[in-house]
Parts: structure tokens; C-alpha cells; sequence
């Protein structure tokens, strides 16, 4: 059925925008009308759903879960850091290695922060690349962290506890990244047919 706001389709009964070409939900063409051509395509998309997943939802949701987190939070970092570097030029502050390096570490971390949100998504659709990539998101940030408060706040924060402190959050993060890509690589190993 067409109409002029969007079209439904006679396998998934899911409504389509106008310009969705084949379905957004079950990936049927568009104006299938043949009632055996419909019913070919309803067991093609049935066949899909029965696949097995390549690995648990719950190995795979763990690392996209921490690596959203820090995407968000690295993002909004970067975006405050910007905000202290005008409070800094406003406030008269004339010295330009300090705008230098708060701009810097704006820039990385909002940098960081879209790269491990690219992460996250990679690693939802179980891709090599994303498991890879977050390992060694979790092995800089932990130098990161750890050089940050030894080179700028020494003396504020014991460092032994900033040094625990990173290596259970993001040193987590990078095994946990780690877990999921042997995990995807062995099971793609095991079920070549399926992919990783």
C-alpha cells in the first residue's frame, strides 16, 4: 500500500518513508504484489532471524556500553575545556603555552571522544577493527591519565591511587575490548559461513 507520506510492506507490515527503497526493517524492494513473491521473501527474512548471533549480546554489549560512556564523556570534556579556555582569555590570563595546551587537550579529547564513539559502533556490529582500535583507546588513556595528573597536578592527587585508579577504568575497558575480540575472531574461526 503507497500513499503520498510513505508505503507499507506486504512482508514485515512496517511502515516506509517515501524514499525508503527496499524496507528499512526486512530489506524487501518495494512494490512486491505477486502473493508467492511475498511469501519467498517472508522465509528469506525468517531464515535471517534464525542465524545465530556470531557472539552473546551480553560480550558484545559490555564494551560498546563502556566505550559510549566514554565517547560521551570525553566529548563533553573537550567541549568544557574549550569553555575554560575562553573563561582564561576573558579572565587576562597572557600566558600562551597554558592556552596552548588547554586547547590541546580540548582538541584530543574531543578527537578521543568521536573516535570512541566510532568504537562503539563498530563494535555492535562485531566488526576487527573496533575491538582493535578500542584496546588501544584503553592503553593510552591509561598513560594519558596517568602522565596528565603526574606532569600537571603533581602533589594533588597521590599517585598511586591515580595510577590504580587507570588502570582498573580504562585498563577494564581495554580487557574487556580484549574479550570480545577473541571472542568474535574464535567464533568467526568456528563458523566461517556466518562471518564475524
Amino acid at each position: 500500500m503507497t500513499t503520498a507520506t510513505g508505503w507499507v510492506c506486504k512482508v514485515c507490515w512496517k511502515w516506509n518513508r517515501p524514499e525508503d527503497d527496499p524496507c528499512f526493517k526486512c530489506k524487501s524492494p518495494r512494490g512486491i504484489t505477486d502473493d508467492a513473491e511475498v511469501e519467498a521473501h517472508r522465509k528469506v527474512v525468517e531464515a535471517r532471524a534464525a542465524r545465530p548471533e556470531p557472539v552473546p549480546d551480553l560480550v558484545v554489549a559490555v564494551p560498546v556500553v563502556v566505550f559510549r560512556g566514554y565517547a560521551k564523556v570525553w566529548f563533553r570534556g573537550g567541549i568544557g575545556l574549550l569553555g575554560l579556555l575562553a573563561l582564561m582569555a576573558f579572565g587576562g590570563v597572557t600566558d600562551l603555552l597554558w592556552f596552548a595546551l588547554t586547547a590541546g587537550f580540548s582538541a584530543g579529547l574531543v578527537v578521543s571522544g568521536f573516535l570512541a564513539g566510532e568504537v562503539s559502533e563498530g563494535m555492535r556490529n562485531r566488526e576487527i577493527w573496533a575491538f582493535l582500535v578500542g584496546i588501544a583507546l584503553s592503553v593510552v588513556a591509561v598513560i594519558g591519565s596517568i602522565t596528565a595528573f603526574s606532569v600537571f597536578a603533581e602533589g594533588l592527587v597521590d599517585l598511586n591511587a591515580v595510577r590504580w585508579g587507570s588502570l582498573l577504568v580504562f585498563g577494564g575497558a581495554g580487557v574487556a575490548a580484549l574479550v570480545g575480540l577473541v571472542l568474535v575472531l574464535r567464533h568467526g574461526r568456528q563458523n566461517p559461513g556466518l562471518g564475524a
